[in-house]
């Protein structure tokens, strides 16, 4: 049973999803969160599980026995797998595209929780507005419990609660909000005796299973940063050229210099190619906007903003939604 369930690694440059040009960004997530080495370093200075491993310990002696599955489980109870959903319909399509799932998803063996295939259960997120309209701790605190509830039958059965494997939530935010400054901010359960003598009676490890970190930080060379945030800038913003980047994680953290390493240092690349897209969206609403108060028909729209009859319809619906939100506030 337990070899059905475990998902070994493979080379990075097997684990790419299929088609390069995917706009999504998600061949890159891929990419760098099926990279052992990374996968290690993240362990040992984020899971209180691994601080005391180094990161070879991790690798020889944890990650071969851990299940990784990265784009491929739902959040949300009753949400269909999207390779599970047959896309013979737009419904189909639809149904597929609207499944949230966790970026990344690792479970494997902890050092305190010996003689066990699965002791930790982490979530690795991507975040890359980390003002999206809602606060990134409320998601974050859900996923957590998403985490726990979809351990049943995996590492507890019945009322055997006893038996969870505590949780952590990493949330990586490449992009700052303005006037914002990097940060990491750490998020824990505290067990407190409100009456009587002494602490709670409960063992810390029958309640504490549940941990997150969020972690925003920029490619702002000039704002003050710790070594943790230093990695991930190296991994996933353009605070150099990608070989000044690479050389950089190969001397100080000991990430092996491979092609497939090299590939994975064009996540900020993407980035900078959404923003554009992203800007280019704001430019384009604003004319729009414009145009629309001069009752412009829609071909002279199409024309001049160089989009088809459905990229007009985001268009307005995207200028809805702005309009909406500003009338709530």
């Amino acid at each position: 049973m337990e070899q059905d369930r475990q998902l070994q690694f493979s080379s990075l440059g097997h684990n790419l999803l299929n088609g390069q040009d995917d706009p999504s960004g998600d061949p890159l997530i891929k990419k760098i969160f099926s990279n052992r080495e990374v996968l290690a370093w993240l362990l040992v200075h984020f899971i209180n599980e691994y601080k005391e491993c180094d990161v070879q310990e991790v690798m020889e002696k944890y990650l071969p026995h851990a299940r990784l599955e990265i784009g491929k489980i739902p959040v949300h109870p009753g949400e269909i797998p999207p390779e599970n959903v047959q896309t013979g319909n737009v419904e189909d399509k639809q149904l597929a595209e609207r499944t949230v799932m966790f970026d990344v998803m690792l479970m494997l063996p902890s050092p305190k929780r010996p003689g066990r295939s699965i002791g930790v259960v982490i979530d690795i997120e991507v975040q890359k507005n980390d003002q999206p309209g809602y606060p990134i701790e409320s998601r974050m605190v859900y996923y957590l419990c998403r985490s726990v509830s979809k351990q049943r039958d995996i590492t507890f059965t019945g009322s055997d609660y006893g038996s969870i494997c505590k949780c952590y939530s990493l949330w990586f935010c490449p992009r700052l909000a303005k006037g914002e400054s990097p940060s990491i901010d750490h998020f824990f359960l505290v067990g407190e005796r409100v009456f009587g003598e002494g602490d709670v009676a409960a063992e810390k490890a029958d309640y504490d299973l549940l941990e997150g970190y969020t972690v925003r930080f920029d490619n702002n060379p000039t704002q003050p940063v710790n070594e943790e945030i230093r990695y991930l800038q190296l991994l996933l913003t353009d605070i150099a050229g990608p070989l000044e980047r690479l050389d950089e994680l190969h001397e100080k953290y000991g990430l092996s210099k491979t092609r497939e390493a090299e590939d994975m240092c064009n996540y900020s690349e993407y980035l900078r190619q959404e923003a554009k897209e992203e800007q280019k969206i704001k430019d384009n609403l604003e004319v729009l906007e414009r145009m629309e108060a001069h009752c412009c028909n829609d071909s002279l729209i199409m024309e001049l903003l160089g989009i088809n009859t459905e990229q007009l319809k985001s268009l307005r619906e995207k200028l809805q939604e702005m309009r909406a939100a500003v009338m709530a506030e």
